[in-house]
């Protein structure tokens, strides 16, 4: 059993991911594309930014001087990888269509999600690894 009543983290975030497509998609229904554009960005950023400063001040609350994270896992490399490749595969691509995005444009993003949705997960069960010397 984990602490949070049971469900894995994954079920929790998708549970909680459903209200944020529903309430964007309703947002862009009444004439508001902008702002439900800004809360797909804003909503997520809001909830990482405040759950790591709260872990962060729950553990110096606590006495610990020093927060750290473990870099040294493959799984980190490949998160923070996709993460810069999409960003800068966006920060290029984006400009050179003039900021009018197409169904190309979303087709690549959802095609760098699934692979990278499928290499992480590998990742994790151990499928792929490092080769140690």
């Amino acid at each position: 059993m984990n602490k949070d009543g049971g469900k894995p983290c994954t079920t929790q975030g998708l549970l909680c991911f459903h209200t944020d497509v529903f309430s964007d998609l309703t947002l862009a229904r009444q004439g508001y594309p902008r702002m439900a554009f800004s809360a797909c960005f804003g909503g997520l950023i809001f909830n990482i930014l405040v759950g790591v400063g709260l872990g962060c001040l729950l553990q110096i609350s606590r006495g610990h001087v020093a927060v750290e994270l473990e870099p040294d896992g493959l799984l980190v490399w490949v998160l923070a990888g996709t993460l810069g490749l999409s960003l800068v595969c966006s920060l290029v691509s984006v400009p050179l269509q003039c900021f009018q995005l197409n169904r190309v444009y979303g087709c690549c993003l959802l095609l760098l999600y699934l692979t990278f949705l499928l290499v992480a997960l590998l990742t994790e069960f151990g499928v792929i690894r490092l080769k140690t010397v």
